[in-house]
């Protein structure tokens, strides 16, 4: 077997959303009949255990969507931008984000545009059409993709 995609090393990473919020629904089936207590009427912990089930899905489901639609990883070889991978031999330009990707240019992932949290970083296809990268630390992606392409050039 040869060396596959996930044997390069990862030169930038963001993993589109973070695992804390998927917390908040057992803090408040743990919490909430703590917190009853204080109340007049006695605790009534199935309610809180309830509601922090009710709270857990919904927000396990969104954390999940955002990390499988939102992660930007880039190795040696590939540039993984959301559900889209792009091989990085069809890269060969990158710009720095001055905020020019944002509207009018073609994001990667599938998405309509950048998302407004998100920094753009404009990079030039083989074909010449260009392309939004997106991640929230767009001068890191920028730098990350910036030193893969330098390396990636012919010495003259």
């Amino acid at each position: 077997m040869g060396a596959g995609p996930d044997d390069d090393p990862v030169r930038f990473a963001e993993a589109g959303a973070p695992w804390w919020p998927v917390l908040i629904g057992p803090v408040v089936a743990v919490g909430g009949p703590f917190l009853d207590r204080l109340a007049p009427g006695g605790a009534t912990p199935w309610a809180w255990v309830v509601i922090g089930v009710v709270l857990l899905a919904p927000i396990a489901l969104i954390v999940r969507t955002r990390r499988r639609l939102l992660k930007v990883r880039l190795t040696d070889t590939e540039l993984v931008q959301g559900e889209e991978v792009v091989p990085l031999e069809r890269l060969v330009g990158v710009r720095p984000p001055d905020g020019s990707g944002r509207f009018g240019i073609k994001p990667f992932g599938d998405h309509p545009s950048v998302l407004r949290h998100l920094g753009a970083v404009v990079v030039t296809m083989d074909d010449g059409t260009r392309r939004a990268a997106w991640a929230r630390d767009a001068e890191g992606l920028h730098a990350a993709l910036a030193s893969v392409l330098a390396e990636r050039e012919p010495s003259s």
